[in-house]
């Protein structure tokens, strides 16, 4: 499924509040913006329902290695 603006734009302001900086390991490099509540799952094309994650932690996410919360 594509990824409207909203989500993208969403995607790169969360980006920008967390200074580029993965939330779990640190790293500056190779970081993207990951839903907390996934799009198809209804959530929101919102920067506070974005955290941004490097590559690595973002494939352990999915993988289910590593858990979010949201408070």
């Amino acid at each position: 499924m594509k990824r409207s603006w909203k989500h993208i734009n969403a995607q790169r302001q969360g980006r920008e509040r967390d200074l580029g900086t993965c939330q779990i390991c640190g790293s500056k490099k190779h970081t993207e913006g990951h839903h907390l509540i996934d799009f198809v799952f209804g959530g929101a094309a919102d920067k506070d329902n974005i955290v941004t994650l490097c590559t690595e932690c973002h494939k352990n996410v999915h993988k289910g290695l590593i858990d979010l919360f949201k408070f």
